[in-house]
């Protein structure tokens, strides 16, 4: 099965006056020269450094090909560079404020016959959450807890996979966004998610995240939605 999966983008309407909707291609990784030589490794049984060291070598020399002006056919793929943008008139030169060069890659066979093959799935829906409310279960009282009380928050298109690490909920510093307290999830569904600090942080301001898969592909990255000006209380000090 394809890992290939899209969110739509609605264009503004300064751009069209018709509904119109554009795909972002969603990301699942970027895969580097020292993973991808370890990948390779693992495949063909070779050492890594091997492939490391080829994959360095032929990156070099694509790029000298290709600013020679040369095309490179490189197994499934071929690369060109290109210039983008608009000239006036036959003596017009190149100008950087104006124009570009680019990097063009093609698909050739049998990686075209390969794509046609591929049907994306549109995860759009699955790529969002929202959080309506997020409140101390046993105050009532909302964008805030006291001590280690549990924590209510409802939206939509919630639900935490306690299988996937990137997903949960946590207490981060307003300022650096750095994970200060992580919460234990105790229930969990699309609207509703029931959960305590068992070491909370001391009282004080903190930014609320919520990560969750919401049924996406597991190999997406999770939604996140954030509720500033979260409030950790202290149970001695809890406001009456």
């Amino acid at each position: 099965m394809s890992n290939i999966a899209f969110s739509l983008v609605k264009v503004s309407k300064e751009i069209t006056q018709k509904p119109f909707y554009r795909a972002v291609v969603q990301s699942n990784g970027v895969v580097e020269t020292d993973e991808l030589a370890e990948l390779m490794a693992t495949r063909t049984k070779q050492e890594a450094s091997l492939f490391r060291y080829f994959l360095n070598v032929l990156s070099e020399e694509l790029e000298t090909q290709l600013l020679e002006g040369r095309k490179v056919k490189l197994g499934r793929l071929e690369m060109n560079l290109a210039i983008r943008g608009t000239f006036t008139s036959e003596d017009e030169e190149f100008d950087s404020a104006k124009h570009k060069l680019a990097t063009v890659v093609r698909a050739l066979n049998p990686f075209r016959g390969t794509m046609a093959a591929v049907v994306p799935e549109n995860v759009t829906a699955g790529l969002t959450c929202t959080v309506s409310s997020a409140m101390d279960e046993g105050t009532k009282r909302p964008l805030e807890i006291t001590g280690s009380n549990r924590l209510l928050i409802q939206g939509q298109r919630l639900g935490v996979s306690p299988d996937n690490p990137d997903e949960g909920v946590w207490l981060a510093d307003p300022k650096t966004g750095d994970v200060v307290a992580t919460a234990v999830v105790e229930r969990s569904d699309s609207q509703t998610i029931d959960c305590a600090f068992p070491k909370p942080p001391a009282p004080g301001v903190y930014t609320l995240v919520v990560s969750c898969r919401n049924d996406a592909r597991e190999s997406l990255r999770p939604a996140v939605a954030k509720i500033k000006n979260f409030k950790v209380l202290s149970a001695s000090t809890e406001e009456v």
